[in-house]
C-alpha cells in the first residue's frame, strides 16, 4: 500500500496551503485565500426579501450585498403560510407520495441535486436542466393525483418571513446565490439531509452491488429518524455500521447545534460555516493511506487536532505540528 502525508502550510495569515503528497509524486493540491472565501453549503437564517410571482421564486436576504434567489420547489412546506391542518394533508400526502415511490426510479420528494452531487461536480448542461423540469413536472403530476391542491408561491410565502437557508450555488456575475431550505450536511462517510424525511440513500459513485447491499443492510439498523435522510458517500463504501452510525451521530450533533443557534440569532446572520479548508480536508481527504499530518503555523494546528479529534479520535496522534527552520513546503520538497 502506498503511503501518503498531509502537508498543511498555514504559516501565511491569509492563505493556506494544502498537499497530499506520496512518495514520489502530489496527489492533491489546494489553496484556500481568506479575502475571497468559498460560501457554497453555509447555512443561513435569512428573510424573504420579496416574492415574485412571475419566476414563483422569492429573492432572500442572507446578510450579503446580492440578495438570494430561493425557487419554490426548494421551499419546505413546513414554511407556507397555511392553518395547520392543510400543512398536515400536504405533510401526509407527501409521506405517501414517497412511500409509494419508495421502489421506482425517481422519488418525486426535493431530489436535491445538490446532496447527490456533494461528491459529483453537476454539469450545468442543457440536459441537467431538461431533467430537473420532467422532474419537476412530474412531481407536479403525482401531487394533484393526491389531490393536494397546487399552491402558488405569493399565496404561502410572505415577504419578512425568517427562514432557514443553505447556499447551493454561489453568486456569478450579476446572478445572486441559488438557495435552498432543504438542508445537507456532509459528514466523513455520509450526507445527511435533516429536513427531507427519505430513509437512506447510496452514493451513485458505489457500483459495487455486494458494497451498496452491506451498506443499505447498516442503514436499515441505524435509528434514522423519520424526519431525515442520509446518503452514503463514496468513502463510506467499506466501512462498518460502527463508523457510520458514529459519522451519522456527529452529524446529528452538528444539526442541533445549527438549530440551537439559528434560535439564538437574529436574521440576516451566519449560523454554519462548511468552508473550514482544514477540516473539509480532514474529512474529505485524509485516508487509510495517509499516515501524517503535517502542519506550519500555529492556530492551524490547534484547528486539525480538534477536528481530528470530533472526526477520528484515534489519529490524533498523527497530527504533528511542523517545527523546523525551514518552510515546511521546502522542507518536503513539495514547493
Amino acid at each position: 500500500k502506498m503511503e501518503k502525508n498531509l502537508y498543511i502550510d498555514a504559516s501565511h495569515p491569509n492563505e493556506t496551503r494544502i498537499v497530499l503528497k506520496s512518495e514520489n509524486s502530489i496527489e492533491e493540491y489546494e489553496f484556500e485565500d481568506k479575502n475571497n472565501l468559498n460560501f457554497k453549503n453555509n447555512i443561513y437564517l435569512a428573510t424573504i426579501s420579496r416574492v415574485e410571482p412571475s419566476l414563483q421564486a422569492a429573492f432572500v436576504n442572507f446578510g450579503r450585498e446580492r440578495h438570494g434567489f430561493l425557487a419554490f420547489n426548494d421551499i419546505q412546506s413546513d414554511y407556507y403560510q397555511l392553518p395547520s391542518e392543510d400543512k398536515e394533508k400536504i405533510r401526509e400526502a407527501e409521506e405517501k407520495i414517497r412511500e409509494d415511490l419508495k421502489d421506482k426510479t425517481i422519488d418525486a420528494n426535493q431530489e436535491n441535486s445538490q446532496s447527490e452531487n456533494k461528491d459529483e461536480k453537476t454539469d450545468e448542461s442543457e440536459n441537467q436542466i431538461e431533467k430537473e423540469n420532467k422532474k419537476q413536472e412530474y412531481r407536479e403530476k403525482v401531487k394533484s393525483s393526491y389531490g393536494i391542491k397546487r399552491y402558488k408561491i405569493q399565496e404561502v410565502i410572505k415577504p419578512g418571513q425568517v427562514i432557514l437557508i443553505q447556499v447551493i450555488k454561489e453568486e456569478r456575475g450579476q446572478k445572486g446565490a441559488a438557495l435552498t431550505t432543504f438542508i445537507s450536511l456532509a459528514g466523513k462517510y455520509m450526507v445527511l439531509m435533516p429536513n427531507t424525511p427519505k430513509g437512506g440513500g447510496i452514493s451513485r459513485k458505489i457500483f459495487n452491488s455486494s458494497d451498496r447491499q452491506k451498506i443499505r443492510n447498516i442503514l436499515n439498523d441505524i435509528e434514522i429518524p423519520k424526519s431525515m435522510g442520509v446518503i452514503v458517500r463514496t468513502a463510506g463504501a467499506n466501512k462498518s455500521k460502527n463508523e457510520i452510525e458514529k459519522d451519522f451521530q456527529n452529524t446529528l450533533k452538528t444539526w442541533e447545534e445549527i438549530k440551537e443557534k439559528a434560535l439564538d440569532s437574529n436574521a440576516p446572520s451566519l449560523v454554519y460555516e462548511e468552508g473550514d479548508i482544514i477540516k473539509r480536508t480532514l474529512r474529505d481527504t485524509y485516508d487509510n493511506e495517509t499516515k501524517n499530518v503535517y502542519i506550519e503555523g500555529t492556530e492551524a494546528y490547534q484547528k486539525a487536532k480538534k477536528f481530528m479529534k470530533e472526526l477520528m479520535p484515534k489519529n490524533v496522534k498523527n497530527i504533528k505540528k511542523y517545527r523546523g527552520k525551514i518552510p515546511l513546503f521546502h522542507d518536503a520538497k513539495i514547493e
